[in-house]
């Protein structure tokens, strides 16, 4: 029996000095990398920056989708899951931080799917070492609206995670006169969004706030993984965070997820339980 035991850890310490020794050389040979990429979406430019995992590839990628205006960018977590072997992809929608054209949800929800096809093409998903089965979606506030409509109009896209995410339609078109004007007042402060400003804002949602109700649409993330991550904070109410997690719950077979970290709407005080959260949930049911 001793001798057995002797053997077989002798065999599992051998095994994972190979594969030890393997891991290694791959960083060697492909160490962890960026690169400065323009994207292009109905004709216009969008600056993107692509954070490449170690490792020979294809990995698994991530597309990170910015709230509004963008200035929490969630870079770390994008360093955070690189570092667990995921491919990372940053853009600007149109007319945000210096992409060409004007805002507008509308505009910014194709562009998300303009990504998308982007890296999901063979001679882009290769040069970058994409595994275009494998792509997932993290969006924060406005960025969870637009991780939700892009797994909606993308349905080979394989999971999405929402940080506090806003639902447009709801969140920004509301019938309280107060947070109505709020919100109004708030465009016209968003010097870096080309284009917009309140009137602006208050005109696409009196067009558009029955398409840009995610709830309407609900149905649409069939079995995929998702999961909903929201602060409580006052930013984004709680409560239509679970109007939309609880319409897709009525999906049959749904995989729909919950994990509250009560916060602020930035996550500013639980960083690392949020890319600890973010991690588990990926690697268990995305790659």
């Amino acid at each position: 029996m001793s001798y057995r035991y002797v053997l077989v850890s002798l065999l599992l310490s051998v095994s994972f000095c190979v594969h030890a020794k393997l891991e290694q050389a791959q960083v060697e040979v492909y160490p962890k990398n960026s690169a400065e990429v323009t994207l292009l979406s109905d004709g216009k430019r969008l600056p993107a920056i692509y954070y490449g995992a170690h490792g020979k590839g294809p990995h698994p990628t991530i597309i990170l989708l910015h709230g509004y205006p963008g200035n929490e960018k969630n870079l770390d977590v994008a360093q955070g899951m690189r570092d667990a072997g995921w491919n990372v992809i940053f853009f600007h929608y149109r007319g945000a931080w210096g992409a060409e054209g004007d805002f507008s949800f509308t505009g910014s929800e194709q562009d998300v799917t303009a990504v998308t096809k982007f890296f999901q093409q063979p001679k882009n998903a290769e040069k970058f070492k994409i595994n275009p089965n494998k792509i997932s979606y993290i969006g924060h506030s406005m960025g969870g609206h637009m991780a939700v409509a892009g797994l909606f109009d993308n349905p080979e896209v394989a999971c999405g995670v929402v940080y506090d995410g806003a639902n447009i339609g709801v969140t920004f078109k509301s019938d309280d006169e107060k947070v109505k004007n709020m919100w109004a007042a708030y465009a016209d402060s968003l010097f870096m969004l080309r284009g917009w400003s309140g009137e602006v804002a208050t005109r696409e949602l009196a067009k558009r706030g029955e398409q840009l109700d995610l709830t309407t649409r609900a149905h649409e993330i069939g079995i995929r993984p998702i999961l909903f991550i929201p602060a409580d904070s006052d930013v984004i109410p709680i409560a239509e965070i679970n109007a939309l997690a609880n319409a897709m719950r009525k999906v049959k077979g749904n995989n729909v997820n919950y994990r509250l970290i009560k916060d602020d709407h930035s996550f500013n005080n639980n960083r690392s339980k949020l890319l600890k959260v973010t991690e588990e949930f990926l690697n268990s049911n995305c790659r």
